[in-house]
């Protein structure tokens, strides 16, 4: 997944470049470079944060069970 990525700001990187100001090549860069790719890699992440964030709390309940009971959680 991130190769493409990588491939995608280096396309744009190049298309920006070709502007005719700086001003344009900075927007064009952003506008269809960084902030669309940004959106995409943080929608396509969601599933794994989700995960992690669940695997987490899983383990603080585990934790605070075992302290309940006596055990230590090494």
């Amino acid at each position: 997944m991130y190769i493409v990525a990588i491939a995608w700001i280096y396309v744009m990187l190049l298309v920006s470049v070709m502007q005719p100001t700086v001003f344009r090549g900075v927007v064009t860069f952003v506008g269809a470079g960084l902030g669309p790719l940004a959106l995409l890699l943080w929608l396509v992440g969601t599933p794994r944060r989700r995960r992690e964030q669940a695997r987490r709390q899983q383990h603080e309940a585990q934790g605070t069970a075992g302290s309940r009971s006596g055990e230590q959680q090494d």
